[in-house]
């Protein structure tokens, strides 16, 4: 992350060193010091000062698994394919393990929590690499050039000692280490004044931490929409409803006495009874545009849930879409046009915000092959784009 885009803590304190904790996020070139301190603000609400490694990294992997899994979202580089970062890697090594329990839903924490111990041998190895740095880099900014030289030269069992030792006579320290035979078990203990610091605080230093974070994954996902609203899911508007649009395809059932049929399967749709399917899924996009929307029945919707179709589907549901355009923009400007119209104009400002479609899909006068070519050639860098991020593939 660009040194000169980090959001500055606007924080003040007259005992504390607000200025060294700031600097706790700086060099940061795997992003676990977001992750490992984010853990840290949600473990000591529950009245906890004293924490292991391992229940940080717990809380860690709570914390990136929609980011990974379902989001799709690189928490650093790979190489041929694989993911570099540990927090990512250890990750993707549980889904893996443990889809068949998953059935594709997002887990709660309670459940993330039961797998990882479940699982914890598979995952050990990744986890004790993630105590090889953060833990200790972390605090670096609270350190003076002997303490820096521990962390530098890994040499984490002298560190510890000198922390101890250090911590006793200054009580500036963020939070001291306790040694443990087991580096998952070492133990930290947060400063009583920077705990209540950060009680006090809370909401303005976890926004902090989750924008720099936001900053440092969006570097690393050029080019996916809504970097932001994924990191930080509070930050997200609430869903806005399709029901404006679901409107307008009913609609044209009703006016035309033409039934909705599904792309997938060709099968009738009941209008009574039928969900508006995100063709790329919603998660990536972050939107809910009407040239990514099909009618399509609940079972299929929820079979496909946060999967992406085979591109073969893409000219069924532009195809689609353009039956949907030629009603609206009937140049006859019959009755159905008209009630058409005055339905999609209660759609424009919810499901038609991207300038393309605005400007030069949904207008009038576009023949067949020009719809067809500016819907899928958009739409197609979308779908491209979020298999990139390697999303899952849908079988009907």
């Amino acid at each position: 992350m660009g040194g000169n885009r980090k959001k500055e803590l606007p924080l003040y304190s007259n005992k504390l060193n607000i200025k060294k904790f700031e600097n706790l996020l700086s060099n940061n070139d795997q992003g676990y010091k977001f992750f490992w301190l984010e853990a840290i603000m949600k473990l000591i609400p529950n009245g906890n000062d004293l924490f292991t490694f391992e229940d940080v990294i717990n809380e860690m992997i709570v914390s990136a698994w929609k980011i990974v899994t379902h989001y799709h979202l690189r928490l650093g580089h790979t190489v041929n394919g694989n993911a570099e970062n540990f927090l990512e890697h250890v990750i993707r090594l549980l889904y893996e393990n443990a889809k068949s329990e998953l059935k594709n839903k997002v887990p709660s924490r309670e459940k993330l929590l039961y797998l990882i111990g479940k699982y914890n041998d598979i995952l050990e190895t990744d986890k004790v690499r993630l105590t090889d740095y953060v833990p200790y880099r972390l605090i670096k900014p609270f350190m003076n050039k002997e303490g820096k030289a521990y962390i530098d030269n890994k040499s984490y069992g002298r560190f510890i000692t000198y922390l101890n030792a250090y911590t006793k006579i200054n009580n500036e320290f963020f939070y001291d280490i306790y040694e443990s035979d087991s580096s998952l078990k070492r133990q930290i203990h947060i400063n009583e004044e920077w705990r209540e610091f950060m009680m006090q605080n809370y909401a303005v230093i976890m926004g902090w931490i989750r924008y720099n974070k936001a900053l440092f994954i969006q570097d690393r996902n050029p080019g996916v929409p809504g970097v932001t609203y994924k990191i930080a899911p509070e930050l997200e508007e609430k869903r806005k409803s399709l029901k404006a649009a679901r409107k307008l395809w009913i609609a044209t059932a009703q006016l035309t006495g033409r039934p909705l049929y599904e792309i997938y399967t060709g099968r009738e749709l009941d209008i009574n009874s039928f969900d508006l399917d995100h063709f790329v899924p919603r998660s990536y996009v972050s939107n809910d545009e009407l040239w990514n929307l099909t009618p399509a029945s609940k079972p299929t919707n929820t079979s496909k849930n946060n999967r992406l179709p085979d591109r073969r589907f893409l000219r069924s549901f532009v195809e689609y879409n353009y039956y949907l355009y030629g009603l609206l923009f009937d140049n006859r400007n019959n009755e159905v046009s008209v009630q058409l119209m005055k339905l999609f104009y209660k759609c424009e400002n919810q499901h038609l915000n991207a300038v393309w479609a605005a400007e030069k899909l949904y207008i009038p006068g576009n023949s067949k092959d020009q719809f067809v070519n500016i819907l899928e050639e958009n739409l197609g860098m979308v779908y491209d784009s979020a298999k990139l991020q390697e999303y899952e593939m849908w079988e009907i």
